[in-house]
């Protein structure tokens, strides 16, 4: 078994490995990381700053490796709904502590 990868980029706080494989040829896996710190940093400063009492709210931000995720999984209103209320819950800015 013969894997190999190559980081094609690494920008941004974000690195994408593409990985292949000799025993499946074909397949090409993409690997990304995203260091998430600086973003829960972010979030936690715009708690404060950000008035949440207006009819346009920011909810949170959301890492690239989930965005790319929803879009390949073609997320819709329900499943965000569920990330939110779930593991999104550290990146949400507008009402943390209830349900969206």
């Amino acid at each position: 078994m013969s894997e190999s990868k190559l980081t094609y980029r690494d920008a941004d706080g974000v690195r994408r490995t593409l990985i292949t494989d000799d025993e499946r040829p074909g397949v090409v896996v993409v690997h990304t990381q995203q260091d998430i710190e600086p973003i829960l940093d972010s979030v936690a400063r715009d708690r404060e700053l950000f008035k949440h009492n207006g009819p346009n709210k920011v909810i949170g931000r959301v890492p690239v490796a989930v965005a790319e995720k929803a879009v390949l999984e073609g997320w819709d209103e329900g499943d965000w709904r569920k990330w939110w209320n779930g593991e999104g819950r550290p990146f949400r800015i507008w009402n943390p502590g209830g349900m969206i």
